[in-house]
């Protein structure tokens, strides 16, 4: 049986977590949450036919993605692995797997130990989340968290509660997929619901007119530019800003993210050069 996801009693003081925030695109501002969920045992592995009605997407399976993240335009604060794991059978639903890893490299490290994971399983049809995952381990905080939703009041999962959402709600990670899946030049904006277990945003992306050439390591390169604002209960976060530059080749690879928060600015940069 599914439950609201505003059915939860207790209300728990927020955190920030700066970089796991910019790698999901997600939100100056996380809740913490006091007690540790127990991990679920994955639901069974299953050979899963394609769909005709699959949302048409520019990644596939095994894509494996580097980057390193920067703040304040000249500390080196992180690494950053993305990837999509594989496309399997969850619960019943043909899904992709995202997987997203971070870890803080010297001189950082010394000061802040972060060793993150999160996934994402997001159904291929509708490109909306079926279960988000994080795997917090923060210099002594560890902290894991299991969010499976639908949009089904009726879904169930053995004795698993299932938060009830908002249709075609995202996680933070699948939201960069769901980003790169858009034709922006047919459709310059998307709005969709993203829920991280303890607060719905409301994400507007749009794409900038004129969006020029993003300059990564690798040489410069033409990208479709793409420009978040993230509310919540009507409201839009204070001094929060993010940009997601999109190659323009087949995979709409994400060349960069930037990031203005509170804290300061953050640069997500593609390790290498984008495929053809």
């Amino acid at each position: 049986m599914s439950v609201p996801f505003r059915s939860r009693p207790h209300r728990l003081p927020r955190q920030t977590t700066a970089l796991a925030a910019v790698i999901l695109l997600a939100f100056a501002v996380l809740s913490a949450q006091k007690k540790t969920t127990t991990r679920q045992k994955p639901a069974q592995k299953k050979t899963v036919p394609a769909r005709t009605n699959e949302a048409a997407v520019p990644f596939r399976a095994g894509e494996t993605l580097q980057y390193v993240a920067q703040w304040n335009k000249f500390v080196t604060a992180a690494n950053i692995r993305i990837a999509v794991v594989e496309r399997r059978d969850f619960y019943g639903h043909p899904a992709w797997h995202f997987q997203a890893a971070a870890h803080t490299v010297d001189p950082v490290r010394m000061i802040y130990t972060l060793d993150d994971q999160f996934d994402s399983y997001t159904d291929v049809v509708t490109l909306s989340c079926l279960q988000y995952e994080s795997y917090i381990r923060e210099q002594a905080r560890t902290l894991d968290v299991i969010v499976p939703m639908s949009s089904d009041p009726q879904a169930a999962r053995s004795n698993t509660h299932v938060y009830l959402v908002l249709p075609g709600t995202r996680d933070p990670l699948g939201l960069l997929y769901a980003l790169r899946a858009q034709d922006w030049k047919r459709e310059p904006s998307l709005r969709v619901p993203v829920f991280d277990g303890r607060h719905y945003y409301t994400v507007l992306a749009q794409a900038e007119a004129s969006s020029g050439d993003a300059v990564i390591a690798a040489g410069s390169f033409p990208v479709t530019r793409i420009a978040l604002s993230i509310s919540e209960n009507g409201h839009e976060l204070p001094n929060t800003k993010f940009w997601v530059n999109l190659a323009q080749n087949v995979a709409r690879t994400p060349l960069l993210i930037e990031a203005e928060m509170p804290f300061g600015t953050v640069r997500v940069e593609l390790l290498g050069a984008p495929p053809l």
